[in-house]
């Protein structure tokens, strides 16, 4: 029984060791980068690393012309007034 009790304890402290450690451990800062019009950002190493070529430029522009073209056609309309709903008077009870 004391050796049960013993190994709950250990068990207990290092749980508790282990719960304080990963709540208070410190993470790194994360890099600022500013957004540009026209630029992308990589971060395909993990660093932000911002690009600004030919081909960059010419893939931002098709995108932009094909969400121009899937929106093109797009309307939005104001909401309509909900349903009135019957009185009390007027539903069968």
């Amino acid at each position: 029984m004391k050796n049960r009790l013993l190994w709950i304890f250990v068990a207990v402290v290092v749980l508790s060791a282990v719960a304080l450690l990963l709540t208070h451990r410190k993470t790194a800062p994360h890099p600022e980068v500013a957004i540009q019009d026209g630029k992308t950002i990589d971060f395909s190493s993990g660093k932000p690393v911002v690009k600004d070529s030919a081909k960059e430029k010419a893939a931002i522009d098709k995108a932009v012309k094909e969400m121009e073209a899937a929106a093109k056609d797009v309307i939005f309309s104001s909401p309509t007034a909900p349903p009135a709903t019957p009185k009390k008077s007027d539903t069968k009870q």
